[in-house]
Order: structure tokens, then sequence, then C-alpha cells
């Protein structure tokens, strides 16, 4: 573990989370490209035999998202996507049932109205991208597009990686390889080879940990239960991230694995220029849509892919910020102002929304950045 002169604070902090969780967790913190923050500690297993590091690819949930969202703006940055040309014009059957009208930069900001499968879909179905995409591509606006932000959990990456697909021809996994990881370089994948289980870690749920619900009504639970729960995911027993055969299928809402210092890496290098233009970097950090989620009652506000700033100060004290939070807690994410990025990703699962640990480590890293 390491930190730089003047960032104790934050080490302070991360030391009275993780002996709290009694679980393992990392923290990194990069400003202006230099790694200012480097903490690991406790274990990355619950039978306590591995430790953790910065290092340890971990399943990131939805932080997976901001990884795709990076990739689109890349395509946005070279001019081969238009946030404000209709879908169809980059993917033709997405037309159908009344979505020709459609933006890109309405797919990308949760607003598009395709929140869940309208049918039953397994585990197996849902690792086929392309079939995923086609069976969205079918289905008709569960209400008027751009009249009702909804979280699209599992929805959103494989929307975006069809469209990605359609435009450069790769598969997702394939072009963020390529394009980010190996580029940055940055240690995530979608789709992590057999030859890189060996230093993953596992997350598990706290005892009281459930997916987030403000609202706490028969509709909104019911509603909650098939963004969730169709394919299931969070809502089971089990763990299905925890297994190689999700680590192996890379599904693009959700399925990433990436160790805290390889997501840093990958907001340092967006918000120092090493990826898009200022003027791309301004773009994709505009707010798109705004409301509140039907299903949990969480406040959200989008960009193009990325999660913004919020009423619930997600993203710390800052007025400004940008990233993906994944379930139980992780967060991801930068202060393109101030040249920061960071990653936090505890193992230990706690329910979303009522989860201060985040937030405690951002407080203590803003006041280090601004002494006094």
């Amino acid at each position: 573990m390491s930190v730089a002169a003047g960032f104790e604070r934050v080490a302070e902090e991360f030391a009275a989370i993780v002996a709290a969780d009694d679980a393992g967790a990392a923290f990194t913190a990069f400003r202006d490209g230099e790694q200012i923050v480097d903490l690991q500690d406790g274990h990355r297993d619950p039978e306590r035999t591995a430790p953790m590091t910065t290092d340890t690819p971990m399943p990131v949930f939805s932080g997976t998202k901001g990884i795709v969202a990076t990739g689109v703006a890349l395509l946005i940055d070279s001019g081969s996507i238009d946030p404000q040309a209709p879908v169809v014009r980059y993917w033709p059957e997405f037309g159908a049932a009344g979505k020709q009208d459609i933006e890109v930069r309405q797919l990308l900001s949760h607003s598009a109205g395709l929140p869940y499968p309208q049918r039953p879909v397994t585990r197996q179905e849902s690792a086929d991208n392309r079939a995923m995409a086609a069976l969205l591509a079918a289905q008709a606006p569960l209400w008027p597009v751009g009249t009702t932000t909804a979280y699209h959990a599992l929805t959103f990456g494989w929307l975006a990686a069809e469209l990605i697909r359609r435009v450069d021809g790769r598969e997702i996994g394939e072009y963020l390889r390529a394009e980010l990881a190996e580029r940055i370089p940055a240690d995530f994948w979608l789709g992590l080879p057999e030859s890189e289980w060996s230093r993953t870690g596992r997350r598990w749920r706290a005892a009281d940990y459930q997916v987030a619900n403000r609202l706490n009504t028969p509709a909104a639970l019911a509603y909650r239960d098939k963004v969730y729960g169709n394919p299931p995911t969070l809502l089971g027993a089990d763990s299905p991230w925890n297994t190689p055969a999700w680590w192996r299928s890379g599904t693009p809402g959700g399925g990433a694995m990436a160790s805290a210092r390889g997501m840093g890496a990958m907001y340092s290098a967006l918000v120092g220029g090493k990826l898009v233009s200022a003027r791309t970097l301004d773009r994709i950090q505009r707010a798109e849509s705004r409301g509140t989620d039907p299903g949990t009652g969480r406040p959200l506000v989008f960009g193009l892919g990325y999660e913004l700033q919020d009423p619930l100060a997600t993203y710390g004290p800052a007025a400004t910020g940008f990233g993906h939070s994944g379930a139980g807690g992780s967060l991801f994410g930068c202060w393109p102002r101030l040249g920061v990025a960071f990653a936090f990703s505890p193992c230990l699962m706690r329910t979303e929304g009522f989860d201060d640990r985040s937030h405690r480590l951002l407080t203590a890293l803003h006041a280090c950045l601004s002494p006094g």
C-alpha cells in the first residue's frame, strides 16, 4: 500500500472501512496521470485464503457500462458515431416496433424504454450478445421515448455493444481489448481468459444485502424484479459472478472483470486527453436524461452512457464527476476539472444507495486535494 504525501487521510479512512467489513477492498486514485493512492488490504475470498490487491480482477458489475461507454466515446471522437443521429442510421433493424426515431444519445442515456427483455431469458441465452440485441430490436418501448429515465441494468450493454459492432465490425470484447485495454494499458476484460482466472477475487453479500428499493411498493418491486431477474442476476441466492462461466462471458451490461488499478487507469487516460479530445470529453458528460428509477427510486442523471453527479452525491463532494457505480458498492469514475480518477472495489457487497464507503473515501480524497 502506498499514498503520496498529503493523502494520508485517505489511507486512514480506507483502513477503517476494511476493518469494519472484515473483508478485502482496493482503492486507487490518479491525478494528472500519476497514481497518488494505491491501497489494498484484507482477503479477496470468503475463505480468507488470498490477499486482496489493486491488481486483483474483480466482477465490476455495472462498472462495465463505463468501459463500454468509453468505447462508444472513441467512435464519437472519430466521427464514426453522431450522438444526435437516429440509431437506425447504424442499426436499421432497431427501428422495428416504433423505434425508428430513437437517437443514439437516448439509447445511451437509459431513456429508450427498453429496460428489460419482455420474454424470459436464461443466463445461457444472455451470453449471446447478438441474439439479445436482436430481441431488444424487435421490442416496442415501454413508454414514449424520452419521457422516462429508467435504469437499463443489463439491456444497456447489449444495445451499446451492438451499436459498436455495427459501426466498427468487431465484437465488444475484442474491440475494447484492442482499443482501450491494450492501448492505455489497463487491466480489464470483457471475457477473461483462463490464464487470468488464478488471480481473480470474489464478491459476497453482507448479511443484510439486497438490491436497493427506496420505493418499496408492490409495483416497484415487481418492476425491479423484471430488470434484475431477467435473466437472473442479483436476485437469486447464488453468486454467478464468482464462476468461470461469468468471467468468460463478459456480458457488456455488467460482466467485466477488472482490477481497481485498471479501472482507475482507464478514467485517468480519459480525463487526461489520451483517449478523446477535450470537445468529446465535454460532450460525453453533458446531461442527457434525468429522473427517478421506477424500480428502485434512485435519482438518475446520465450522459452518453456514464452516470453523472446526482442528488445522492454518488461522485463525492466535487460539483462535477462521472463514471459508473457497480452493484454492492463499487465505484469507478473521475473528477475531470481536477484531472483526478478513482476506483473503489470492495469484496463485501452492501446495499446500493445506503452504503457510504465510497463517499467516505472520496470525501477524504477531495479534502486532501484541497487542504484547508
